[in-house]
């Protein structure tokens, strides 16, 4: 088992979060919280962080709130567009009307560890001006906050920083943020992200060729037994050349079935859970994300699928990190995390104290003086 990708966090400036510090992490982390205090936007903010501030990451973010100001029937977005698009991202974005506030007032986003700023993310938007140097070339070079007014016509661009390494900055164009072919100049870390309505037909396929023909196999086989014991072999049958997973759809063999069975006609819950074993073989020495863990998950198998999390956690070396409003989903964490007796499993409350928002923290035996004395922590 190896050490933790974080054993705190820190965001600072990102969409609802002025200055959010979590002072420590557990290998298992359930993050609760009430409606709108930015349980889905921790999740974006490690993604973020793993990604190394991808551009097309935050593109697709933007697209999936619908914050992205073009038009459908628009190719094109000019610079002022790309800006009231980002500047969603950013804590403050409703005062932020005009783009001159933006240029003078925008603070960076910052998320890493607590006091580790050699492994600190930087994201922020910086203007810059282009100047000929004594040999002749063109270069670009970034502005000072007092020259913001002195220089003629200066160019915003998406900038992005880790620690003391050297900025990378990108053009405020459409074609290259949401390009396909963008990477980030740092090295990422291995991530997986389940979104709250579960894993895409291409993201099931992309997992399962992950997979496919080796020992994870079996751990995926497991978890698929949590909700039908009679499951004995799975695959997924189709086109081989798709990449659009729609030509490709798992199947299992059912004991005592002499035909496969599509796994959908399971039922959602077997799918689920399918698509979170998946997640969490692939994010080995990673972190994995899944929002509203238990949607479409009985409260009967709770407890079971979260100890098979913990293990393959521990034995994989994945942090993760999922969101619940369901006691249920509480009380099978707290089992599986008090099973071991490892502090590996955390609950962090997200709430509102005074317009910020805080982290309160329930190690194992916290939360099992929680669970049993039937203490609200949602």
């Amino acid at each position: 088992m190896g050490t933790l990708l974080l054993n705190s966090l820190e965001i600072r400036n990102f969409r609802g979060f002025r200055h959010l510090q979590i002072e420590r992490l557990g290998r298992v982390n359930l993050i609760v919280g009430k409606n709108n205090v930015g349980k889905s936007s921790l999740l974006e903010a490690l993604q973020l962080y793993t990604r190394r501030g991808s551009p097309k990451l935050i593109w697709e973010i933007l697209e999936a709130r619908d914050e992205n100001t073009r038009s459908p029937s628009s190719r094109t977005v000019n610079i002022g567009d790309l800006l009231s698009s980002l500047k969603y991202l950013f804590y403050g974005r409703k005062e932020l009307k005009e783009l001159k506030e933006l240029k003078e007032h925008l603070e960076p986003i910052l998320i890493g560890p607590i006091n580790s700023p050699e492994d600190t993310l930087s994201i922020t938007v910086e203007w810059y001006v282009s100047k000929v140097d004594e040999d002749g070339n063109r270069k670009i070079q970034p502005l000072q906050p007092e020259e913001y007014e002195t220089v003629d016509n200066p160019v915003p661009r998406f900038t992005i920083q880790l620690g003391e390494q050297q900025k990378t900055s990108y053009q405020l164009r459409l074609d290259t943020l949401a390009s396909s072919l963008l990477r980030s100049e740092f090295v990422e870390i291995n991530c997986v992200f389940i979104l709250a309505n579960g894993l895409s037909a291409e993201q099931d396929v992309d997992l399962w060729d992950g997979v496919a023909l080796r020992s994870l196999e079996s751990d995926v086989l497991t978890s698929l037994r949590i909700i039908a014991p009679g499951v004995e072999g799975y695959s997924f049958v189709g086109d081989p050349e798709s990449r659009t997973g729609l030509g490709r759809v798992p199947i299992v063999r059912i004991k005592d079935i002499d035909e496969p069975l599509p796994l959908r006609s399971l039922g959602d819950g077997v799918q689920r859970i399918l698509g979170i074993a998946l997640a969490l073989v692939n994010a080995t020495d990673g972190i994995l994300l899944i929002d509203e863990i238990e949607n479409g998950i009985h409260y009967s198998v709770q407890s079971e699928l979260w100890q098979l999390i913990f293990q393959l956690a521990r034995r994989l070396n994945v942090q993760v990190f999922a969101t619940t409003h369901s006691w249920d989903c509480i009380e099978g964490f707290q089992k599986a995390a008090q099973e071991k007796k490892q502090e590996d499993g955390m609950l962090i409350r997200l709430s509102l104290r005074k317009d910020e928002v805080v982290a309160t923290l329930f190690d194992e035996r916290k939360l099992g003086i929680a669970t049993r004395e039937q203490i609200e922590v949602r």
